[in-house]
């Protein structure tokens, strides 16, 4: 289907599988107003997309997005007209019972100019699985926000699992109310400004057994975050920002308050730490300037030095020059270079390095609820979206962690020297 745009009025509990659709004149949108894509879901719940191929979008792929009021400019403060249109969401239904609950899976999305999946506020409580998204923003046909692979406002227990985002501008962005949302096994690699930006959230949110491989692999511009067994291999940067933003209940979209962006709160266990390495050596840092603006980067845990709120780090292995939090007894910190590489081959994508000895008897533990704690602003602690306790027990392919002692980063192996792992497809 060429030239198409699919788009109903609000109906609930819809399928749409198996297509082909390409050549979209899509309109740019900002998150206040309804975001319309190639498949938009339009306010409504239970949606499943999936096996499609979709491309060539002006703007948007796959909207999981509110209805269509748009911003009323009565404030020259960008988060405050925010603010007015999560309340005009809540007096037009905006809950569980109502909206979202989405499944997007096993769907190519590419070549697309504002985002491959967007959504604000109508994507709480739904899935993003399997996903091949890539080639996004690369004409640069528009300037302002909401550009990346995966652009979503409000993700309330959403689940991010298993997708593929390369060759963005963005890769993954979280931008407010990331509160019970799970980032998982998603492979990140060659986005040219950041493969994961949090944008003033409270938590609490987690990111786990990720593949975040661009030169900047993560701005933190929230609080309440959990990072754990996933492979950074660009650089970190922590910014406070003093927008006030909400923060909800647990598992619903009631506001429980608001508040501002002090940086810290955050969690880091078990992951691997890359300074300069082979997959970002050569790769231009075009936004560093407008990241250090508002806060400090570097390789590993350096610019969490003196957040205002506490940081944990605990189990982590730093290589190549990248920094630890501090000099606590439980890192591990080696000179060597792994020689990390991306192999792109007609079987699949696969990841290669050197795992030295030292990093397999590290000792370090399973990763659960209790050790994460509660966060300092929602008061809540991680737990999935039924309430169940997390185990992180699992690692990137799915194979069972060592109980008694899980190795660092996203994959969990027994033997040493040069490692060859096939990282995409997952099926």
């Amino acid at each position: 289907m060429h030239g198409c745009k699919i788009k109903f009025p609000i109906s609930n509990y819809i399928t749409i599988s198996d297509f082909y659709m390409s050549q979209a004149a899509t309109p740019w949108a900002p998150p206040t107003a309804e975001q319309i894509g190639i498949i938009g879901t339009n306010w409504s719940k239970g949606w499943i997309i999936e096996n499609n191929v979709i491309r060539n979008s002006k703007c948007s792929g796959i909207t999981l997005g509110k209805h269509g009021d748009e911003f009323d400019n009565k404030s020259a403060d960008s988060a405050e007209g925010y603010v007015e249109t999560i309340k005009r969401a809540l007096a037009r239904g905006w809950s569980k019972e109502n909206i979202g609950s989405h499944i997007v899976r096993n769907n190519t999305i590419s070549d697309c100019e504002q985002t491959g999946i967007c959504g604000s506020m109508g994507g709480i409580f739904s899935t993003i699985e399997n996903n091949d998204i890539y080639n996004i923003y690369t004409k640069r046909m528009w300037t302002g926000a909401e550009m990346a692979g995966i652009k979503i406002h409000a993700s309330i227990d959403m689940l991010i699992k298993n997708n593929r985002v390369v060759n963005t501008n963005r890769g993954i962005w979280m931008d407010w109310m990331a509160q019970g949302t799970r980032i998982t096994s998603n492979l990140c690699y060659n986005n040219n400004w950041e493969d994961f930006f949090s944008e003033v959230n409270h938590g609490p949110y987690l990111l786990d057994n990720n593949l975040f491989l661009s030169l900047c692999s993560v701005w933190d511009m929230s609080q309440g975050g959990a990072y754990v067994h996933n492979l950074i291999a660009g650089k970190l940067n922590m910014s406070p920002h003093e927008r006030i933003t909400p923060y909800h209940k647990a598992h619903v979209t009631e506001i429980a308050g608001y508040h501002e962006i002090q940086g810290g709160d955050d969690r880091f266990f078990n992951n691997i730490f890359l300074g300069e390495n082979e997959l970002n050596i050569e790769q231009e840092d075009v936004r560093l300037k407008w990241r250090t603006e508002y806060g400090k980067e570097g390789f590993g845990l350096g610019a969490y030095s003196d957040a205002a709120l506490p940081v944990i780090a605990e189990g982590n292995v730093y290589l190549n020059g990248a920094l630890p939090l501090d000099e606590n007894s439980n890192e591990l910190q080696k000179t060597y270079n792994n020689d990390v590489k991306i192999e792109e081959t007609s079987e699949g994508i696969y990841i290669e390095f050197v795992l030295d000895e030292e990093i397999l008897k590290f000792k370090n533990k399973i990763v659960t609820t209790e050790i994460l704690g509660e966060t300092s602003i929602s008061k809540l602690p991680f737990l999935q979206p039924d309430d169940s306790a997390y185990s992180i027990d699992k690692d990137y392919s799915g194979k069972n962690r060592d109980k008694n002692n899980p190795v660092a980063g996203p994959f969990e192996f027994s033997d040493k020297g040069k490692i060859s792992i096939k990282v995409w497809p997952k099926k």
